[in-house]
């Protein structure tokens, strides 16, 4: 099997977490997964790559995803980090030959990682901008320093949105796929085959019906069904996707 190194992009709130899912069941080594209130079945975020990047964003002045750095100040910090990047990265490869993670602050940090991966795929995770900023604010309600309302959310999903295109802009020249949240859970076998393909992966019957009773369930595909028929919660991520198609033609 040929070395992958896949990296997950999209908006906290996006939808990377079910797309993680999907991942770890075609066979990428996505690392470890611990369930919490907001991601029963796990959020998919390799506790390795979260500590990285919470040193990242310390480094950066104590940001947070909530109150992010310049992406210039991420730049800058590349002598820093890069032992313990290429620490880390190095560990994954070792464990397995298809690995890969998600984390919404790569966004910023994926300039950091990239001299260090193998073969590296891109896989970018759209969401409606109104459904992020209200999982965002519900997600955070909580926080006691990171708390953000509806406006706050938008913000931040404006400036991370325009942050993820111009990453996918500047490195057009890798293998690259974009998926919609939506499309993902009106049909989760379908965008599963997409991504396999991508990834140049088998979708045995073993990995379909692990799929079918793990990533989605259910009475949620049917509520999101209803959903995605809208223009906010349909139509916007295929618009992002089509626009996206077009950049790597």
């Amino acid at each position: 099997m040929n070395q992958k190194s896949v990296v997950v992009l999209g908006l906290a709130r996006s939808g990377t977490s079910v797309v993680a899912a999907i991942l770890r069941a075609l066979g990428v080594n996505m690392g470890s997964s611990v369930p919490d209130k907001a991601n029963p079945y796990g959020s998919f975020e390799d506790r390795d790559f979260a500590d990285l990047h919470k040193k990242i964003f310390d480094f950066a002045g104590k940001k947070t995803y909530w109150h992010p750095p310049a992406p210039e100040t991420i730049l800058a910090l590349k002598e820093q980090c890069d032992p313990l990047i290429r620490e880390v990265v190095e560990k994954k490869f070792l464990a397995s030959p298809v690995w890969g993670w998600k984390h919404p602050r790569t966004i910023l940090t994926l300039d950091l990682f990239l001299p260090y991966l193998e073969n590296p795929h891109l896989i970018a995770v759209f969401r409606n901008p109104l459904g992020i900023a209200k999982s965002s604010v519900e997600h955070t309600k909580n926080y006691i320093s990171d708390k953000v309302d509806f406006f706050q959310a938008l913000s931040l999903v404006n400036f991370y949105s325009a942050e993820l295109f111009k990453a996918l802009e500047r490195h057009r020249e890798l293998p690259t796929i974009t998926v919609a949240f939506e499309d993902v859970v009106s049909q989760p076998m379908e965008e599963a085959s997409r991504l396999a393909n991508f990834l140049q992966l088998e979708l045995t019957e073993e990995k379909r019906k692990e799929l079918e009773s793990l990533v989605i369930p259910r009475d949620r595909i049917a509520r999101e069904k209803a959903r995605a028929a809208g223009f906010f919660t349909g139509k916007i991520p295929r618009l992002w996707r089509k626009y996206q198609n077009r950049l790597s033609h």
